[in-house]
């Protein structure tokens, strides 16, 4: 009965800038790791006419990508202040190791970008969809397509399909994060 009411919660109490570091640390280490994937998914689809050829470097509008639908995620799972809370402590943990002046400059970028991509969620069904037309159009996964497609200036639908189902593990697990820990907001 009184584990019924909580009094007895196995969860751990997280505060919020443990879980900052923790979840902008595990999202960068999946990012970099993963970045390697998605390059060679795209460098070597066969979907594609051309190879793109991403290069290592090119990770950084995929970082940004990552984020902005890691944060567009965030309001699935907590209130509409939790999500601001967080919103911009991650903000800002993204930004740590940089200078104020390219602090300045990342934060329009990415103020930037989050305009575009919350046209991209108004346009489609989810972030996953959203993230995956935000990195063929980041991209330029169009220039590599094949005629039909290129006139079009649409994804091919096993290409993008494909990019959905890999663009899955890069989104944060929450349902399992707050199963075992509790948010102290």
């Amino acid at each position: 009965m009184i584990k019924f009411f909580g009094l007895l919660s196995k969860k751990k109490k997280v505060k919020l800038d443990a879980l900052v570091s923790i979840y902008c640390k595990t999202l960068d280490e999946v990012i970099s790791h993963g970045f390697v994937e998605i390059k060679d998914f795209i460098n070597n689809n066969n979907n594609l006419e051309n190879n793109p050829n991403l290069k290592a470097d090119d990770v950084k509008w995929f970082r940004l990508i990552i984020y902005l639908g890691n944060l567009t995620n965030l309001k699935s799972h907590f209130e509409e202040e939790e999500v601001l809370k967080l919103r911009n402590l991650i903000v800002d943990d993204i930004n740590r190791n940089s200078s104020e002046n390219e602090k300045i400059a990342d934060v329009e970028s990415f103020l930037q970008y989050e305009s575009y991509f919350v046209d991209l969620l108004n346009e489609f069904d989810s972030e996953i969809d959203a993230m995956a037309f935000a990195i063929f159009e980041k991209y330029n996964i169009n220039d590599f397509q094949g005629t039909l497609f290129k006139r079009k200036n649409k994804p091919n639908p096993i290409f993008i399909s494909e990019m959905k189902n890999l663009l899955k593990h890069f989104i944060w697990n929450w349902e399992e994060y707050l199963q075992k820990n509790k948010l102290q907001f």
